[in-house]
């Protein structure tokens, strides 16, 4: 039923629940597994702003939390890989969906109500308001 699964990570404990559940998904169809690493970046920030140091220490973070993932799936026999990008988190999420020809994203949801949703607003929401792929949101 799936080929591929991307689970978007923000290593936050919501986000490695999510990813259980990626991983438990991707055994029992056999599926490939792309864990999905974000450093929020705000399109308007200056350039010497994105490559700073303080980017590069997130990414690094990033970096490690996805390797941690992706041995922990390969080690149950899962295939998988860890992708870490910079940019807005749901348009990375759905471009990344779009190129590894994702059949289902699997992702946490804070369940944030009443004017923080409002305000805020919520990157699964957007996810499935706005792509084409399946979403499996996982709520805590």
């Amino acid at each position: 039923m799936y080929d591929t699964i991307v689970v978007p990570t923000d290593g936050s404990e919501a986000a490695g629940e999510a990813a259980n559940h990626g991983m438990r998904q991707a055994a029992a169809h056999d599926a490939r597994l792309v864990f999905l690493a974000v450093v929020e970046m705000s399109g308007t920030a200056a350039p010497e702003v994105r490559d700073g140091e303080a980017v590069e220490d997130q990414r690094a973070t990033r970096r490690s939390e996805v390797e941690s993932l992706v041995a922990e799936a390969n080690s149950a026999g899962i295939d998988a890989e860890g992708v870490v990008e910079t940019g807005t988190p749901s348009r990375v999420i759905l471009e990344q969906a779009s190129a590894h020809s994702a059949d289902l994203i699997i992702m946490a949801t804070s369940a944030r109500s009443g004017v923080g949703r409002f305000l805020y607003g919520s990157v699964t929401e957007q996810i499935i308001r706005e792509g084409n792929t399946p979403v499996l949101a996982i709520q805590r």
